[in-house]
């Protein structure tokens, strides 16, 4: 079922239940504002989130008014905001009164603006008239539609779940999707997607299903988080969790998002070989069908989280599954050294406190760990595709 949220500029719309109960009946949310400075800011703000705006004739122009501080010029501030939005989306908005100097005779502004279209609310019928115009206006819009085509996705869009932040990128890349013959950067929007993994990592958290550690100092580590929701130590940081969280389909979804995205970003080590370089991907195969997959998958990820969160939402209950990993029993061996050099493409170069090769650090390394010249640190490595280097694969900074 369709649903519109619209604003409402009234300065009586507390006291109008009858007008707000027969919007509900047809679908629509209203949300009033007595006044039209923070009903404006709230617009700018939050646009997306609203299908229309409907404005009284005479309403007030700041908060704290009262009594015949009514003013036309109130509606003024709110047709320019309107106008001023229209580069970034265009809001449907209609003029909603119950003045006679509205209804019967000529404003300035109403007819400026809507050549004097105004609809009665002492009237059924021109609320009837009204709220068929609302969603048949909204309807045209590309964000309404795209809002309607995927609703459970957007449901999580509210502080409950990931938060009203990842409404704009997740717009963003659906935007995209929906226009298959638009072009559009890669980095810009595979970013997107990786910004909205981590608010559902943040989200994760904020419920005890994921461990304090993967968001320490309020940076998420999606991959050390990938593992841990999946039920697979973090020898990294030292957590794991007693119950893997991911089932298998989603965990396989989430590290492909992380692996691909991050590839958009990273520059490729030319020591590790089948490693991806997604900007000379791109431009072979000359599709955008990349980011539509990756966009269905996380669709699917955040409407499977929506529905674990609901039903695993006992923070207490969640934390108890953390527990800690031993590192000094780990099957990798650690090697202290130090950072000795970083070098303008990003590269790091580790030297081994007891001696032997140094060891080229990626910089997505350098980058995740914020690696410094000088700096002390441990590496675990790993054998390349040939067995004859070694890579670093995990770093103690």
């Amino acid at each position: 079922m369709k649903h519109y949220k619209v604003l409402w500029f009234d300065d009586e719309f507390d006291e109008l239940l009858l007008i707000k109960e027969t919007a509900a009946i047809n679908d629509i949310s209203l949300h009033g504002f007595s006044n039209a400075e923070e009903g404006v800011a709230e617009l700018e703000k939050n646009y997306l989130i609203y299908d229309a705006v409907i404005a009284d004739g005479l309403f007030f122009n700041k908060p704290g008014q009262s009594g015949d501080s009514v003013k036309d010029t109130a509606l003024f501030s709110v047709a320019r905001a309107i106008d001023k939005l229209s580069d970034k989306k265009v809001m449907p908005w209609f003029i909603l009164s119950g003045q006679s100097s509205f209804t019967k005779e000529k404003n300035r502004y109403a007819e400026g603006y809507k050549n004097n279209k105004v609809y009665d609310k002492t009237s059924q019928d021109h609320l009837d008239l009204l709220w068929n115009d609302v969603k048949r206006e909204a309807d045209l819009q590309p964000e309404t539609q795209i809002k309607h085509d995927y609703a459970k996705a957007f449901e999580l869009c509210q502080a409950k779940y990931i938060g009203k932040a990842a409404l704009k990128p997740l717009m963003q890349i659906l935007k995209s999707v929906r226009e298959p013959n638009s072009s559009f950067d890669d980095e810009l929007y595979f970013t997107q997607i990786r910004i909205i993994l981590e608010l559902m990592f943040r989200a994760t958290n904020t419920i005890g299903l994921l461990h304090d550690r993967c968001v320490d100092g309020g940076k998420v580590n999606l991959s050390e988080s990938s593992l841990f929701l999946s039920g697979v130590a973090t020898k990294h940081l030292g957590v794991s969790c007693k119950k893997a969280h991911f089932n298998k389909i989603i965990s396989e979804s989430v590290k492909s998002i992380i692996f691909i995205t991050g590839a958009a970003s990273h520059t490729v080590d030319p020591e590790i070989k089948n490693n991806i370089n997604l900007t000379d991907y791109r431009q072979s195969v000359n599709t955008p069908y990349l980011l539509y997959s990756l966009t269905f998958q996380l669709l699917d990820i955040l409407i499977w989280f929506k529905k674990y969160a609901d039903e695993n939402s006992d923070i207490n209950k969640n934390k108890s599954l953390w527990e800690s990993v031993d590192l000094s029993t780990s099957d990798e061996e650690w090697i202290k050294g130090q950072v000795i050099k970083i070098a303008e493409n990003g590269y790091g170069t580790f030297k081994p406190l007891a001696g032997g090769n140094t060891l080229s650090i990626i910089p997505h390394m350098v980058n995740e760990f914020k690696l410094r010249e000088h700096q002390k640190i441990e590496v675990a490595t790993k054998p390349d595709a040939t067995g004859t280097k070694k890579l670093i694969r995990s770093i103690r900074a």
